[in-house]
This record gives C-alpha cells, sequence and structure tokens, in this order.
C-alpha cells in the first residue's frame, strides 16, 4: 500500500484544510494573494508602481492576468522587491546568472520566511524518514540558514541521527555507521554512489538539480535505495514540491506557493499542458515574489496521485538557465 504524501496532514493541522476540498483551497490561496498584493503594494516599491491602479482579483483566473516579474526584474532592482526594513532580514543568498552581463541576483530572508522553510522540511521529510534514522547530507550546510543546516535542524527534530559530508568524504561516514538517508543535489548523490556502491541506503532525497530517469536507475542499482526528487528555489524558499512514495511527481506545498504554467505568450495553460512556471510565494514577508516566471519548463498535473492525495503535482522540470 502507497503512503500518502505526508503534506496532506500538515496543511490540515496548520490551516484547517482538506486538501481534497479543492474549492477550499483555491479559496484559500486566492485571500492569501490578495492579503499578499495589499501588503507588497503598500510596502514595496516595485509592487507598489507594478500594480498601481489595478483592482484586487476576485478569482484565481482574474489574478493570472496581473503582470508578471522576472530574474531581470531580481538582478536590477533587488531592493524594490523588500517589504520590510532591511534590519529585519535574517539573511541573503546571492545567486550568480549566466549571459554577458551575469548580474547577481540576491534574495533576502526575514526570520519568520525561514520558518516557513524549515516547517515545510519538517514535514515533507516524514514521507520517506522517521525518528530512530541516519540521515546523512551533502547539501552544503555550514553557512546558517543554508538548505543543508535547515534540513539537518529539521531532521534532528524529527528524531534523526544527522551527519554531514562532502561527496568524496562519504566513505568516512559510511564505514562508522549504517546510512539510510542520504539527501543532497542529485549529481553529489551520485558521486557518493559511485565512490560507495558496496553500502544499502533506504532511501535518497535529491534537489537543486534535474533528476533524469537514468540517475535515478543508477541510484537504485548502486544503494538499492527508494528515490524522491524534490523541486525548489531560492525565490521558493528553497523547499517548493516533494515527492511521494507513488513517485509519480512532485506534490506542491501549496499552502506556501502558488504555481501557474504558462505559454509562450504569456496565457494561463490547463492542467497537463507542458510550458513555463511561474510561482508567487504566498506567505513570505520579506521579499515575496509574485507571479515570477522561474524560466524553469515542466507540467503541472492536478490529478488524483496513486497516493491518494489531490496535491497538484510537478510531473517533470526541466530547468533553463537564466539570461539576460
Amino acid at each position: 500500500m502507497i503512503a500518502r504524501t505526508s503534506l496532506d496532514r500538515w496543511i490540515l493541522d496548520k490551516h484547517g484544510l482538506d486538501t481534497s476540498n479543492r474549492q477550499a483551497v483555491r479559496a484559500y490561496q486566492l485571500d492569501r494573494i490578495r492579503d499578499l498584493l495589499g501588503f507588497a503594494r503598500e510596502n514595496s516599491r516595485l509592487y507598489g508602481l507594478l500594480y498601481q491602479g489595478l483592482e484586487l482579483p476576485s478569482s484565481l483566473q482574474e489574478f493570472s492576468y496581473y503582470p508578471f516579474t522576472s530574474a531581470r526584474d531580481l538582478a536590477e532592482r533587488e531592493t524594490d522587491f523588500l517589504c520590510v526594513h532591511p534590519s529585519e532580514i535574517a539573511r541573503i543568498v546571492t545567486l550568480q546568472t549566466t549571459g554577458t552581463t551575469r548580474l547577481p541576483k540576491r534574495v533576502y530572508f526575514t526570520r519568520e520566511d525561514i520558518e516557513l522553510t524549515l516547517d515545510f522540511f519538517y514535514h515533507g521529510m516524514q514521507t520517506l524518514c522517521g525518528a530512530g534514522d541516519r540521515a546523512l547530507i551533502l547539501f552544503p550546510w555550514r553557512t546558517p540558514d543554508s538548505v543543508g543546516a535547515l534540513l539537518k535542524t529539521a531532521l534532528e527534530k524529527l528524531g534523526l541521527t544527522v551527519f554531514c559530508s562532502e561527496p568524496d568524504h562519504a566513505e568516512e561516514v559510511f564505514s562508522k555507521t549504517p546510512i539510510d538517508v542520504v539527501c543532497g543535489p542529485a549529481s553529489w548523490v551520485i558521486q557518493a554512489a559511485d565512490l560507495n556502491p558496496s553500502y544499502s541506503v533506504g532511501a535518497v532525497l535529491t534537489s537543486s538539480e534535474v533528476l533524469y530517469g537514468d540517475m535515478r536507475s543508477r541510484l537504485m542499482s548502486r544503494w538499492g535505495a527508494l528515490v524522491f526528487d524534490h523541486y525548489g528555489m531560492t525565490e521558493t524558499g528553497l523547499g517548493g514540491a516533494v515527492e511521494c512514495q507513488a513517485h509519480a511527481g512532485m506534490h506542491i506545498r501549496e499552502n506556501d506557493l502558488l504555481f501557474e504554467v504558462i505559454d509562450a505568450d504569456g496565457r494561463l495553460l490547463h492542467s497537463g499542458s507542458e510550458g513555463e512556471l511561474v510561482v508567487t510565494t504566498l506567505t513570505r514577508k520579506g521579499m515575496p515574489f509574485i507571479r515570477y516566471r522561474t524560466g524553469d519548463r515542466g507540467v503541472i498535473t492536478e490529478e488524483v496521485c496513486p497516493c491518494g492525495s489531490s496535491i497538484p503535482r510537478i510531473q517533470w522540470i526541466r530547468r533553463i538557465p537564466v539570461s539576460f
């Protein structure tokens, strides 16, 4: 029997939302969007100008006509996105972009924003691990509030014993103790598996990079592991969507994020159509992103998952380097 994604229970406990009631979920998201638009217009120079004179949307369909924001906007006008005083910012992440100008993107987090990510990690990871397990983290972890550091905190809160390492030093951990779960960027996990094929691992979580079918097969062959993929960006607060035991796509963190799929002309596409992913952060305070064009292509389905969840799933992703 396939276990249902842990995100259903999280959303029900946190917001009282039954995710199988899609009308209620859409109403919740619309309420968050209306609150966000009012807050952002009042506190952000960019949103104050971009949405000046626009009425608050009365439906998600109406919201789909609102102007986009982009990576170029973020690179060129980073502080104009801010909705709080700089003194409230707890962390700034700098991301390099491709292209001739190579303008960096800087994403700002309040402590409250960081706690949202930690909450998602804590509940999302319950799909593949639990108390008493031993986890190896290959994500960068030394910087406070980095993805590896936050994941370590979340897993320890779940009752796991957590080890952190670079891929080429993972053998030092494997040789000392059995490892149940390995988490890291797809290529780093592959590297660790290639260097340590004699060990067995129960589950693997990959993120940060596209996980192709041959990479999944390679990990299963090396370690006998069940492989769970995750999609997220720094702009989404690191967490975004995570695979369940059905391995039929990544369930979206829909209490915190609204994803849309658009065509080349910016028009909203229906469920199951391939296009560019656009994201709105429903609950971020410091630097919210509204109708932000990720540049990533993919497919989102609203069909009920084999695990029984009605939470929409990102079925696949193709990352496109940002260039401007």
